[in-house]
């Protein structure tokens, strides 16, 4: 097959029957287009990623990719990779990466499941606890996902399909199923994958058993869980109302931990979701 054929066959070159005109589409553009087309399409289009580890007001390395999605994500990839830890993990008898899948799966995840005419910036951050990515959603529901019980929805199929057709992704929503197993081996830690208008993923990058320190000298383990929020989260959970994320935050607490509370109470089978969207609510299990 030629280019053009192939460029065709991935569905990136038709037809638009309102106009009747044949050429590439936005999915050929930002996938494999020129920068200043890309540019003159989307002039909002980027991808910045930083390092906040000692500068935590600032950065200390940045990257903004403004290039098409491929060689975008060769280079925050590469990025991520030099400033994140490859520690050593066997598997029978192979040697496994599971920051390698981890960074493939949070770029990969953040640079196809976008919304392109958001004005909303895409952003890789490595801090001292992790590494984390924002970007714009079309969501269908907000709230925390959990892997065994989330519904996929491809949000730009053509360019989801690209990328699994170049190996860099695969069936829809296994890169969720990949991401928390790959944060268990690397760290023992589950990520934290928030749903919504603007969609947030977050890895953890210090072991379970190591302890954090904080830029004001506290020091926290991952043992150290706020009990009166797990109280409170299943106190609310009671009512009739159900306890939301929101619930949560709204006591002072960050949104982060609040949805890691909801997220390890419905792992523990205390808190079952109903709803979706807006109306999401979790409820206390039946004990």
């Amino acid at each position: 097959m030629t280019n053009a054929q192939l460029v065709e066959s991935a569905g990136l070159f038709g037809k638009d029957y309102s106009t009747g005109k044949q050429g590439y589409n936005l999915a050929a553009v930002v996938l494999l287009g020129k920068d200043e087309v890309i540019r003159s399409l989307c002039p909002t289009y980027k991808t910045d990623a930083l390092v906040r580890q000692h500068d935590t007001n600032r950065h200390d390395d940045r990257l903004v990719a403004t290039t098409n999605l491929i060689d975008a994500y060769a280079q925050i990839a590469g990025f991520c990779r030099k400033h994140l830890p490859d520690r050593f993990l066997m598997e029978g008898d192979f040697a496994l990466s599971p920051r390698d899948t981890i960074v493939r799966e949070l770029v990969v995840n953040c640079l196809i499941h976008r919304e392109f005419t958001s004005p909303f910036p895409a952003k890789v951050i490595i801090d001292n606890e992790g590494i984390r990515t924002e970007n714009a959603s079309r969501a269908s529901f907000e709230g925390p996902l959990e892997p065994d019980t989330f519904s996929p929805l491809p949000k730009n199929p053509l360019i989801a399909s690209f990328f699994v057709h170049i190996g860099l992704a695969e069936e829809l929503g296994s890169g969720t199923r990949e991401l928390f197993k790959n944060s268990r081996l690397y760290t023992g830690r589950d990520p934290e994958l928030e749903e919504g208008l603007i969609f947030r993923a977050f890895v953890p990058t210090v072991p379970a058993a190591e302890t954090v320190h904080s830029p004001l000298g506290q020091h926290t383990t991952r043992a150290d869980e706020p009990d009166e929020a797990v109280a409170l989260a299943l106190k609310l959970a009671e009512s009739a109302e159900g306890v939301r994320t929101a619930d949560l935050a709204n006591t002072g607490i960050s949104r982060r931990t609040a949805l890691r509370i909801i997220s390890e109470l419905v792992e523990q089978g205390k808190l079952a979701p109903q709803g979706n969207g807006r109306s999401r609510v979790y409820r206390r299990c039946p004990r």
